[in-house]
C-alpha cells in the first residue's frame, strides 16, 4: 500500500475538480449521500489544501461522487490500491503520470539518475506531458512570498530560461537553488523574490547552471 501524503492526495482533488470546472459549492451540493450527508465547502477546501488528513472511506466514496468519478480512482489516489480485475478499466488515474521527486544531487550529469531520485509523485499528465519533468522540495525562503521554503516545485528541465522566469540552477556543489532570471548583454543575473538576499550574478558569484524552469509549485496541482 502506497503512502499518500493530504498534499499530494488534495492537489490531485483539486486538478480533478477544476478539469470539470466544478465549484466548491456544486461539489458540496452533489456528494450528498443517501442519509443527506454532504462535504461542506468548507472541508472540502482544507483537503484540498492539505490541511486535513486523507479522509475515510465513506467520505472518500462521497468525494467520488461529488466529482462523478470511480470510487476505486480516489482510492488509488488516497493510497487505498485497487484490484487487480479493475487494472484494465478506463478511468482518470490514466490521466496522471509519476514524476521522480529529487532530492541530493549525487549524479550531476544526469539529474533523473536513479542515485538522485528519492520516490515518485502522480500528478495530472496535462502539468508534466513527457518525461523531462521533475519535483524538488525546496528547502530554502530566497524565493519567499513566490515560493515558500518547503514547497513542492514541478521543475521542466532546459538548459535556458527568458527574463522574468524562475529557474533552476544547479551549482557547483550540487545543491539546487531556485532565482528569477534576468539576463544582459554580459551577464545572468538571479534575483530572489525576499528582500533579505541580494541577487546573484551566474558563473561570477556562484558557479553553475541552469537545468530548468518552475512551472508551478505543489499548492497549485
Amino acid at each position: 500500500m502506497e503512502k499518500i501524503d493530504p498534499l499530494t492526495f488534495g492537489s490531485n482533488i483539486k486538478q480533478i475538480r477544476k478539469s470539470k470546472s466544478y465549484s466548491l459549492r456544486q461539489v458540496s451540493n452533489q456528494s450528498t449521500d443517501e442519509k443527506g450527508i454532504n462535504i461542506s465547502p468548507s472541508y472540502w477546501s482544507l483537503v484540498e489544501r492539505g490541511e486535513r488528513n486523507i479522509p475515510k472511506i465513506k467520505t472518500l466514496q462521497r468525494i467520488a461522487k461529488a466529482l462523478r468519478v470511480p470510487e476505486k480512482d480516489i482510492f488509488e489516489l488516497a493510497g487505498l490500491g485497487r484490484k487487480e480485475d479493475d487494472a484494465s478499466d478506463n478511468s482518470i488515474l490514466k490521466d496522471f503520470t509519476e514524476v521522480p521527486v529529487i532530492n541530493k544531487i549525487t549524479e550531476r550529469n544526469n539529474i533523473l539518475a536513479k542515485e538522485n531520485i528519492i520516490r515518485y509523485i502522480k500528478v495530472p499528465s496535462s502539468l508534466a506531458n513527457g518525461n523531462n519533468f521533475f519535483i524538488m522540495e525546496y528547502q530554502r525562503d530566497s524565493m519567499e512570498p513566490t515560493i515558500k521554503k518547503g514547497s513542492r516545485v514541478l521543475i521542466k528541465m532546459q538548459d535556458s530560461a527568458n527574463n522574468g522566469k524562475i529557474a533552476a540552477i544547479l551549482l557547483q556543489d550540487n545543491t539546487i537553488i531556485l532565482k528569477k532570471v534576468k539576463k544582459t548583454d554580459q551577464d545572468t543575473i538571479l534575483i530572489p523574490d525576499n528582500p533579505n538576499y541580494s541577487p546573484l550574478i551566474l558563473n561570477q558569484d556562484k558557479l553553475g547552471k541552469i537545468i530548468g524552469i518552475v512551472k508551478l509549485t505543489m499548492k497549485e496541482f
